[in-house]
């Protein structure tokens, strides 16, 4: 039977992808990561309750004692009895199963009371037995409250902060991608650590120096102009350095003009941004869409914050192009046509807009009323944290930023999320880009580990809510 090939993909992997960036080209194939045990595994659909063990590290914990064919069934005693929900949508989003139970035991087993020491049962050839791994226990387990009061956290982080300023190129940027340029530069910025100024600083020149105010109809610049006017905005609310001024005004001016404008009052599109500005000579993409437009209002938000005049009809059109998205649940679709009510998939989108209502001053209880909307979507609906459309990386960014609008909501999304950290932690400690129920390839074709530690620093430094975007008040 000649299956399709976005079926193969979202019900039994995309493990023939391949990277070409670090120690993950060695792999030969988009597994997932086995936590800091040094080992990559897949699962299949006729085997829904078996990770079998793929590649294997070396000098890690797993070398010498998994080998590639190995199916693991189970952890620290108990068997994997959960199925797997191979698919897309509503009822095959959640992760419970053996990469959940998987993860929970490699947290578990960095606490005191397994002191490193993890079981694993597997079968080899027709075998039945059980590998003892020695994990390190430097990090420990997450506490109740991680991020926040947690040794665990506090250690990843340092380990995150110092990878990211390693990786940072000459220029300040990261990456080509603006959107790994943008969170990692976040992440650093809200740890607010004097040894972490020169590389901000870097990486905010960058910025300036990669926007202005003339439309280019040839590229995706409506990623970069939102995405790189919040970076800019959050560093002048901490440090008040005036040039920063005069390059968040170019990105104003350019927003206004890139917009989507119609003829029609809250006709279709109508204030939204696309992947292109709107043009007649390069068009304008899929058309506007709400994950670009709600970076874009959220940069226009901090902007204003940051006491440059916006426009404030064009403003409000972009608010309203947000609103014709989001259904009753507080959910935001791909654009600004609701396409259904109580229903929900990845949350990215949804985190963003909440995200950029929660810091205007200019909307007044409406805007707050539609950000604590937007997180109880989240923190009700949270098994889709990894599934995010296209860019997953920036969609989880979003999604936990966006659910810490309400602390509940924040905590239902972490708790249950325990297992994915721990899962995708390497042991050299960078994060790994996980496969999700998504097929596109693109953050792991990029940078599997610059992608994946820059959004876990991101998300972990909520902790410390020195961004506006994290409901920070105050400056440097």
């Amino acid at each position: 039977m000649n299956i399709p090939t976005w079926a193969l993909l979202r019900n039994g992997g995309n493990y023939e992808e391949e990277t070409k960036i670090g120690p993950d080209s060695q792999t030969g194939g988009w597994f997932i990561n086995l936590g800091i045990t040094g080992a990559r595994g897949k699962m299949t659909p006729s085997a829904p309750t078996v990770i079998e063990v793929a590649y294997v590290f070396k000098d890690t914990p797993a070398d010498g004692e998994l080998q590639a064919g190995d199916k693991i069934i189970g952890a620290n005693g108990k068997p994997f009895t959960t199925p797997h929900k191979f698919g897309y949508g509503m009822e095959k989003f959640g992760y419970e199963g053996p990469m959940m139970d998987l993860g929970n035991a490699l947290d578990e087993s960095q606490g005191p009371r397994l002191n490193g020491k993890i079981i694993l049962q597997i079968i080899r050839g027709q075998k039945r037995q059980q590998i003892a791994l020695k994990l390190p226990t430097k990090y420990g387990s997450f506490s109740q409250t991680y991020p926040f009061n947690c040794k665990k956290t506090d250690t990843i982080l340092d380990e995150l902060y110092a990878y990211l300023i390693k990786r940072q190129q000459n220029d300040g940027s990261w990456h080509h991608r603006p959107h790994l340029n943008a969170i990692a530069a976040l992440a650093l910025l809200t740890s607010r650590k004097q040894e972490h100024k020169q590389a901000i600083q870097k990486a905010m020149h960058y910025f300036a120096n990669n926007t202005n105010d003339k439309i280019d109809y040839a590229g995706y610049d409506c990623w970069k102009y939102g995405l790189y006017g919040i970076c800019l905005s959050e560093y002048y609310l901490l440090t008040g350095e005036n040039w920063v001024l005069k390059e968040l005004d170019e990105i104003n001016r350019w927003l206004v003009k890139a917009q989507f404008q119609h003829p029609y009052r809250d006709s279709m599109g109508a204030g939204g941004w696309g992947h292109r500005p709107t043009g007649r000579e390069g068009g304008n993409g899929y058309g506007p869409i709400c994950m670009i437009t709600a970076q874009a209002l959220a940069a226009w938000s901090l902007i204003a914050e940051c006491n440059l005049d916006i426009n404030q009809k064009q403003y409000m059109a972009a608010h309203k192009f947000l609103v014709r998205g989001t259904n009753n649940i507080g959910y935001v679709w791909y654009n600004d046509n609701n396409a259904g009510d109580n229903k929900y998939a990845d949350m990215g989108r949804t985190g963003s807009s909440g995200v950029a209502h929660a810091v205007s001053s200019l909307g007044g209880t409406e805007f707050q009323d539609y950000a604590f909307k937007a997180a109880k979507c989240i923190g009700t609906n949270y098994n889709t944290f990894p599934d995010t459309h296209g860019s997953a990386i920036l969609g989880m960014g979003w999604t936990a930023l966006g659910a810490a609008v309400d602390k509940a909501s924040f905590r239902n999304l972490m708790d249950h999320h325990i297992w994915y950290f721990s899962l995708a932690h390497c042991p050299n400690g960078t994060f790994y880009f996980q496969p999700n129920r998504d097929p596109n390839a693109q953050d792991y074709h990029a940078a599997p580990r610059l992608s994946a530690s820059a959004v876990t620093a991101l998300i972990l430094s909520i902790k410390h809510k020195s961004l506006r975007i994290m409901g920070a008040k105050d400056e440097w």
